[in-house]
């Protein structure tokens, strides 16, 4: 499927044969899908072009869904660039509002830039919105014994 090959050129940093696989399929009269567009922004993201990624996404025929819009906030994480992760994520934030993997990776942002009171801002509105973030878990085997580790839900 052309998911499968724009995610392959994605991963493998082949921008060029992205754009020229994304633009076959118009040319065999295949619409595009969110799915595409997200390998798109993903492709394009990957590689630092968050310009292109955002105009992408603008000029989509239909709204961006959550996955689309996932795709630009995990490259701004890449790349740093907190003003167009602000952009993905509030549009996350309407779209998934009891997701707390966005709001967890905009606060983490923030932090990283030492921006403590606009992670503050998020928490605040994780609260206020009842967000939490779910607990995670890793199994280490040692031996014949499974331990099970839990970092914290709070």
């Amino acid at each position: 499927s052309y998911i499968a090959v724009l995610s392959a050129c994605s991963h493998g940093g082949l921008v060029e044969k992205g754009k020229e696989y994304f633009s076959q399929m118009r040319a065999q009269n295949l619409e595009p899908q969110q799915m595409h567009y997200a390998c798109m922004v993903d492709l394009l993201g990957r590689t630092g072009q968050l310009t292109e990624s955002v105009e992408l996404i603008q000029d989509m025929p239909f709204h961006a869904n959550s996955d689309v819009w996932g795709a630009l906030l995990g490259a701004c994480r890449i790349h740093g660039n907190i003003e167009v992760a602000q952009y993905a994520a509030e549009h996350l934030f309407e779209l998934k509002p009891e997701h707390s993997g966005y709001y967890t990776l905009l606060i983490n942002m923030y932090a990283e830039a030492g921006r403590w009171n606009e992670a503050n801002k998020i928490r605040k509105l994780m609260k206020s919105r009842k967000v939490q973030k779910n607990p995670a878990y890793s199994w280490v085997q040692s031996g014949n014994k499974l331990q099970a580790f839990l970092v914290g839900n709070g």
